[in-house]
């Protein structure tokens, strides 16, 4: 597969997974359901979403496994350390405190995110990653996928109030793109970074809900994901002879 192949092939995925949320917006604003309808509807076409890469793999008779990244080894114990530091990510959202007061709402949104986390790990780090690892090393594959994640969670972002909180959104999802490449291809497997992901994106939507102090809380955790991904950027580098990006889908 030629390098714009893969890079082709590697949007075009970004564009079905995003086609889910965009689709289940517009349903929401067009009912005018309330907040927990709202979480529950986009819940429902981000589950409905996890089906596509699914049966593409049956398809082309590739196992769930492969697509899962889980190169669990030997050296599997050791390379899950590697998730610790993603913990600290977390740690600027759950200090500040998050909104568990709508018992509903919560669960609804936690059922989201929960989707979420699934879903995008498996079109950006087990779709994305293979389609890009066919024509790039290690390196640019972070680079190349954290470009495509960032740009289409861009519009995403201007749900925020102000113009600081959402150019700090922005910032923080190409950032969370770079660390989860990163993360997914020095571990070998995106299950826990699914996890990651929903804590992630639930604890975000929690501490929106509060309103409060939200653009330190950004400036902290942008900093804080910047950190850990420079770190893994400097582990990635210093094992990029023996980290090999498995084969990718076939096109």
């Amino acid at each position: 597969m030629t390098r714009s192949k893969s890079v082709a092939s590697s949007v075009l995925w970004a564009v079905i997974v995003i086609v889910f949320p965009v689709t289940s917006g517009v349903i929401v604003v067009a009912s005018k359901a309330d907040p927990t309808a709202s979480r529950l509807i986009q819940a429902a076409f981000i589950y409905v979403s996890i089906v596509i890469p699914i049966v593409y793999c049956r398809i082309k008779k590739i196992a769930l496994k492969e697509l899962l990244l889980t190169g669990i080894d030997r050296a599997g114990v050791k390379r899950s350390l590697y998730y610790l530091p993603l913990i600290l990510v977390l740690l600027p959202t759950i200090v500040s405190g998050v909104d568990l007061s709508d018992t509903g709402h919560v669960l609804a949104t936690l059922l989201f995110t929960l989707g979420v986390g699934i879903a995008e790990e498996l079109y950006f780090r087990g779709m994305i990653l293979r389609f890009l690892g066919k024509s790039f090393g290690p390196l640019p594959v972070v680079f190349i996928s954290m470009l495509i994640f960032g740009v289409s969670h861009v519009s995403g972002a201007f749900v925020a109030g102000s113009l600081v909180v959402v150019m700090l959104s922005i910032v923080n999802a190409f950032l969370f793109g770079w660390v989860a490449a990163e993360t997914a291809l020095i571990t070998k497997n995106i299950v826990p970074l699914m996890v990651f992901h929903c804590l992630f994106d639930f604890f975000t939507y929690q501490m929106l809900a509060t309103g409060n102090e939200l653009i330190l809380i950004y400036a902290v955790r942008g900093t804080l994901m910047t950190i850990v991904a420079v770190y893994l950027l400097i582990k990635l580098r210093g094992q990029s002879e023996a980290i090999q990006v498995r084969p990718g889908l076939a096109a």
